[in-house]
């Protein structure tokens, strides 16, 4: 391959193109902490993951939804070990804090993992 003045170019993989030009654009960091919210089942785990109805990342702040208070207790007490399988392997994009809170009634437009319903029993 030759480019318009004759001179040899070697291609270069698109995947690496678009990781340059995120990085130049400074925004790699933040989309590799979003892909936290993605891939919260596999961090996680199925039975974490069934009883959270969404994971949403802003910041260095990773904001979870669950499904009863007695779920937002027992997560929060394992905030710590969570952090750390989240963060495991990653020496930037970390995310620095968790904050759980109760999902109550009809959650527009998340469906449950684990495939549940996508509405919430209220308690009563």
């Amino acid at each position: 391959m030759s480019d318009e003045g004759g001179r040899a170019v070697t291609p270069e993989r698109v995947g690496t193109v678009v990781a340059g030009l995120l990085e130049r654009l400074g925004v790699a960091e933040r989309i590799e902490r979003a892909a936290v919210a993605s891939d919260w089942e596999r961090l996680v785990g199925p039975h974490i993951a069934r009883v959270t109805v969404d994971a949403r990342v802003s910041g260095r702040t990773l904001f979870v939804e669950v499904v009863s208070a007695a779920w937002l207790s027992e997560l929060n007490m394992m905030r710590h070990d969570l952090l750390r399988r989240i963060n495991a392997g990653r020496s930037r994009a970390r995310i620095e804090k968790i904050i759980f809170v109760q999902a109550g009634g009809r959650v527009e437009g998340v469906s449950r993992r684990g495939g549940g319903p996508t509405t919430i029993p209220e308690r009563g």
